[in-house]
């Protein structure tokens, strides 16, 4: 691969990693009140040992 092609290939992985966690933060900053995701009752549960 040239030196371009590794620039932008970087930034393709920066710009995936930021689309995953900007879409995780919108879903869980809009869920509904009292709402649970089965992830976070996974994470609770894990953390509780």
């Amino acid at each position: 691969m040239t030196k371009k092609e590794k620039i932008i290939a970087i930034f393709f992985i920066f710009s995936m990693i930021f689309l995953i966690i900007s879409s995780i933060y919108t879903i869980t900053t809009n869920k509904p009140q009292g709402y649970e995701f089965r992830i976070e009752k996974w994470m609770k549960n894990l953390s509780n040992f």
